[in-house]
């Protein structure tokens, strides 16, 4: 059917440059199983260049017209990697909302996965807006060796809203800190995951599956079980969407039953659960009730 086979990952996410992991109809899992050279150093821009980039620089931050913001933005990106490290520093500084947003589009476009290394020392910086962005960016490129600084990124988050929980942006920090640390393996967040599941999953969902698949794995699957046999409707499902990400063939006694359930919702959680599960397949957007039943039947058919 046709909208079983328009697996579009949610359908949710803005644009994505090609270079990014989770661009439409690409699998998240298979992204991450492919070998990426990770830098050692940023490119560098000398020169002509280098003059040439710190003058868009400042045509980016101030863009009096939406002309000199995209010629400036264009030739930023023209430029590539080499721009981030004299960029990414002015994001800690710029206080214009607008510019700030110019400023992350054009970050978004020049960093990918070979670049997780370079970015993870700013994880520390001493801005959140830094701290918050490179977090969140190289959640988005699974990366083992960002494991122990991305924990420590995730505990200095929490114990920074403990001291003072009105601190602007500091959810939004903490999120990115409890994101990246779970794409690098890390189990510390899985409570953090759960809760974003239940009440972030349609803005969040994409990159929350491809953060969970980095810890498809006992530790996390007995966790998302115990969120998915809630009798709470929403818990449930929201456990499910955990399944679908970090779940192994353990869980599928518990999702198995869950596909004859006559609440949508659950049943086509179980469904993209079991496609995470068994195998490694992308959740399916929307499905209506009718196919949703034919898909479960085949689901339940089937051997695993």
């Amino acid at each position: 059917m046709k909208s079983i086979a328009l697996v579009a990952l949610f359908g949710l996410a803005p644009a994505l440059p090609a270079q990014d992991p989770l661009v439409r109809g690409e699998d998240a899992t298979q992204a991450q199983k492919k070998e990426i050279a990770r830098l050692e150093q940023w490119p560098k821009l000398a020169g002509e260049a280098a003059k040439a980039m710190k003058l868009d620089i400042e045509r980016l931050r101030k863009s009096n017209t939406p002309e000199m913001g995209e010629q400036a933005d264009a030739a930023l990106t023209a430029a590539g990697a080499g721009v981030v490290p004299e960029l990414l520093p002015i994001l800690g500084k710029e206080r214009n909302l607008d510019a700030r947003g110019r400023i992350q589009g054009v970050l978004d476009k020049i960093t990918a996965a070979e670049h997780t290394r370079l970015l993870a020392p700013f994880f520390a910086d001493k801005s959140r807006e830094i701290r918050t962005w490179t977090l969140h960016r190289c959640a988005l490129f699974p990366d083992g060796e960002l494991k122990a600084p991305a924990e420590a990124a995730l505990a200095a988050a929490q114990a920074a809203k403990v001291k003072d929980p009105k601190t602007e942006g500091a959810d939004d920090e903490i999120y990115a800190a409890a994101l990246c640390a779970t794409a690098a393996g890390s189990h510390q967040a899985l409570d953090l995951m759960a809760k974003n599941a239940l009440e972030e999953w349609g803005e969040r969902g994409v990159e929350l599956r491809t953060a969970l698949e980095a810890v498809r794995d006992e530790e996390a699957t007995t966790f998302a079980v115990k969120l998915a046999q809630d009798a709470d409707r929403s818990r449930k499902v929201a456990g499910l969407n955990l399944l679908a990400g970090c779940g192994t063939k353990a869980a599928i006694g518990v999702v198995r039953p869950l596909l004859d359930n006559t609440d949508n919702s659950i049943r086509v959680a179980a469904i993209n659960a079991m496609r995470g599960i068994v195998d490694g397949d992308p959740p399916i957007a929307k499905l209506p009730v009718f196919e949703a039943i034919e898909l479960a039947k085949k689901w339940k058919e089937r051997a695993y």
